[in-house]
This record gives structure tokens, C-alpha cells and sequence, in this order.
């Protein structure tokens, strides 16, 4: 069905989340995001309860190091920093599947280095803590890397292939990861990305500070660690959706920014953490619970250097 090709895709997505970050460089973002209360419902569509969304996000990457070699290409290394604190507020049976609270925070190194005129590559670090803020322990934290070796079809196209390692099912996984980062600027702005998410988008520019961008799609999620009668467990939710995004320039390369439209997506996972977990989740033909569409919100800051 629709709904198992896009939890089955989803799910790897939330994997590939947690394997690494490959953010932009020299940048940050403040944003907050709030998605109204919609059903949660079953497989067959039965209502098991309602809940709503509300999420804060910092994070920063900057890098430490940046020299050219002999042909004048970067060799880079740079540091990120995220941070995401959320609130869920469940009613009735989601309460059973879902955590009041996530809080995460991940720091990860990353180095990219040319390896011929035409390729480079990606390789990430990190670990970070995803849990509830009163629920911390050593279960807590994730170790996640990652290698990518990319080519540079073009001075705006590169695309890339690599694996990722993540111990998030207790044992460590290794998987294949993906890299596109397309770019069209003036004007009229296009962008796909995949990298430490999924966003397409497009943009036109109103003036000197005004731009309006339509997010066509973007997925991202969150992630906790949970005690659950015993058991660790990791408890794993994706989201989708569409929204108009009015910025405002308040510096040279830093905006203002509100977005509006809609949340097609939230899946809602309970799985335990071990390698049958993992496999029984991949390959099950059993649909997840969901969330059903709601508007979303959101505003922030961006800004680079």
C-alpha cells in the first residue's frame, strides 16, 4: 500500500538522520514549529487518540579549518552543533506509543576533502543524546558516522554515494547513504537537497530584502531513547510537508523567516533497540499508526557569514 511504501521509506530516512549530519557550512538557524492537534489512527484508520506538535530547534556549524590545495580546491574541517526540544501533547491511546517530551542534542565533525578534480569527499562524526529531558542516561546517547564520496557533475550539481554507521539498535548497522545538493540562484532560486534531510524548494526574490520560497517538500523528524517496561526502546517519528515561506533580509546573508501549509506526514514507532527490531521494522508488512494531515507553522532566524 501508500501508506507501507511511505513508512518503509520514512524509517530510512529516521536511520539516515541519526547515521550523520552533513549541514550546510558557516551557518545557523533558530526556529520554532507548531503543528496543531490532529487524529492519530490506526492501520484500518481507527481513531486511537489526537495530539500536537510543538518544536524548537537550534543549530550552528561553523568551520575550523579551511586551506586549498595545490590546484586550489578546500580542504575543510568544521564542527556542528544541534539542538531540538519538543512537546507532544497526546491524548488517549497516543500516549501510549509517544513521549511527552524529546530532547536531543548532537555535536559531529566533519571534514571534506578533494580527491581529484571532479570528486571529494564527506566523512562525519558525532554522537549525541536523544532522550526526555528527565530520562537521560548512557542508553541515551548515539554514536553515528559516515563517509560519501561525491562528483561534482557541475559548478551547481554534486551527488554522492558512501555508507553510515549507527548504533541506534544497540549493535552497530551499517547502511548505504545518499548525497544530492542541487542549486539554481538569481531571481528565481531552486533548491534539492539531500543531505541531513529531504527539502525541495523554489524561490523568487521581491526586491533587495524580500524573498518568497515555496517548500514543495521537506522531511525531517525526531528521535528518543525510552524505558519501556524494561526494555530499551527507540521510539522514531517522521514528518512531511509543504509551506509558503515569506523571508526577510536583515543582514548580508541572514533572514527572517515565517512559513506556512501543511504537515502531510507524522508517523509515530516503537521499536526495540536490537537487530531483530530492526529488521522486523524494515521488512513488516504491518502499517504504523499515523497522525493525520494538519496545518503547520513555523518562523525562525538564519544566519551566515
Amino acid at each position: 500500500s501508500n501508506l507501507l511504501a511511505m513508512r518503509r521509506f520514512s524509517y530510512l530516512l529516521f536511520l539516515l538522520l541519526l547515521v550523520a549530519a552533513i549541514d550546510g557550512f558557516a551557518q545557523g538557524v533558530l526556529k520554532t514549529e507548531y503543528m496543531p492537534a490532529s487524529s492519530f489512527r490506526d492501520e484500518a484508520g481507527n481513531k486511537l487518540g489526537s495530539g500536537d506538535l510543538l518544536k524548537f530547534t537550534g543549530a550552528y556549524t561553523l568551520p575550523f579549518s579551511l586551506k586549498q590545495n595545490a590546484s586550489g580546491q578546500p580542504v575543510m574541517w568544521s564542527a556542528s552543533v544541534r539542538g531540538t526540544y519538543a512537546m507532544l501533547n497526546n491524548r488517549q491511546m497516543a500516549l501510549d506509543i509517544h513521549p511527552d517530551e524529546v530532547l536531543s542534542g548532537s555535536l559531529n565533525l566533519t571534514h571534506v576533502r578533494p580527491l581529484s578534480k571532479k570528486w571529494y569527499m564527506i566523512a562525519s562524526l558525532g554522537a549525541g543524546i536523544y532522550s526526555a529531558p528527565d530520562a537521560i542516561t548512557w542508553q541515551s546517547v548515539l554514536v553515528n558516522g559516515g563517509v560519501i564520496f561525491v562528483y561534482k557533475c557541475r559548478k551547481n550539481l554534486d551527488i554522492g554515494v558512501g555508507a553510515g554507521l549507527t548504533n541506534s539498535f544497540g549493535v552497530p548497522i551499517a547502511m548505504p547513504m545518499f548525497f544530492l545538493n542541487w542549486q539554481l540562484s538569481g531571481n528565481y532560486e531552486v533548491n534539492v537537497n539531500l543531505s541531513s534531510g529531504v527539502e525541495v524548494s523554489g524561490a523568487v526574490r521581491l526586491g533587495d530584502r524580500f524573498k518568497l520560497r515555496l517548500v514543495a517538500m521537506e522531511m525531517d523528524g525526531i528521535s528518543s531513547v525510552m524505558d519501556v517496561e524494561g526494555k530499551s526502546m527507540i521510539y522514531a517519528s517522521v514528518m512531511m510537508r509543504s509551506y509558503l515561506c515569506p523571508e526577510y533580509k536583515i543582514g548580508k546573508k541572514s533572514c527572517l523567516y515565517l512559513g506556512i501549509g501543511g504537515n502531510w506526514l507524522r508517523s509515530g514507532d516503537l521499536t526495540k533497540r536490537t537487530l531483530k527490531g530492526f529488521v522486523d521494522n524494515m521488512f513488516s508488512d504491518k502499517d504504523d499508526p499515523y497522525f493525520n494531515p494538519t496545518v503547520y507553522f513555523s518562523a525562525g532566524v538564519k544566519c551566515g557569514f
